[in-house]
């Protein structure tokens, strides 16, 4: 179980381009847990920073990333002792419609994400998990973002780090009718693609406008989109959710 106490970055220095080695550095105030490692993914998990012990952190944008995660993950699917395989979405397969339309370019291939869910923090060596470190606009919607679900959806945003192999367009509107976990009044969730994909890295923004609330006080997305961005927002923080 998480805990429920949060902590903010009080600095977060980030160098994004289109080429070269780039990173995303910052520090979490008040950080007591020591050095370790930042990693992202779910189920494959990919070292991708560092943290050290005053809670001062460097994430790397390294170039060639997507190659390296697809090497990592035919490695750990080859292990036979595995009891499942792994394989990474499509950018047409990330966009898909129950009623609607994505126009896409170059649908067809994978891609991959710095910060699906946050970042993990930890350290390996000690077998130690320290939690998670969320770009987002407020603690609220990180914890509603990376709590899957929990029903605590906010308005607000997170940000992400997309990285393809060719450039990728994803335009269009999606629509899908859910009943909600309490009571037998259907809403509507509407998404909108906005995705304008380089080679390389791509910052891209997740973002909630409106919800819907059932009759149990649990909230869900009703007004949503994926947008390319060009910069990081002015009033992003990084939430740092302990485990």
């Amino acid at each position: 179980m998480r805990d429920t106490v949060l902590l903010l970055m009080t600095l977060a220095i980030f160098t994004f381009q289109s080429r070269g080695q780039e990173s995303i550095s910052g520090s979490i105030d008040g950080w007591t847990r020591g050095a370790g490692e930042v990693y992202s993914g779910v189920f494959t998990l990919t070292e991708v920073g560092s943290i050290d012990a005053s809670g001062n952190f460097e994430i790397a944008l390294k170039p060639g990333y997507l190659a390296e995660v697809q090497k990592k993950m035919e490695a750990e699917n080859s292990n036979p002792d595995k009891k499942f395989t792994s394989q990474l979405m499509t950018l047409g397969e990330s966009c898909q419609c129950a009623q609607g339309k994505v126009e896409l370019v170059n649908g067809d291939q994978e891609l991959t994400t710095l910060a699906v869910l946050g970042f993990m923090l930890g350290n390996m060596e000690k077998k130690e998990e320290f939690g998670a470190l969320v770009p987002a606009s407020s603690k609220d919607f990180a914890e509603g973002y990376i709590k899957l679900g929990s029903y605590k959806n906010t308005v607000g945003y997170a940000v992400d780090w997309y990285y393809v192999d060719k450039p990728g367009v994803a335009k269009g509107e999606c629509s899908v009718d859910s009943y909600p976990v309490n009571g037998d009044k259907m809403y509507t969730r509407n998404t909108t693609y906005d995705l304008d994909l380089k080679p390389g890295w791509n910052l891209v923004k997740y973002e909630i406008s409106e919800i819907f609330t059932d009759e149990g006080g649990k909230t869900y997305p009703v007004k949503e989109s994926i947008t390319s961005i060009s910069e990081v927002p002015s009033g992003m923080q990084y939430v740092f959710i302990p485990e």
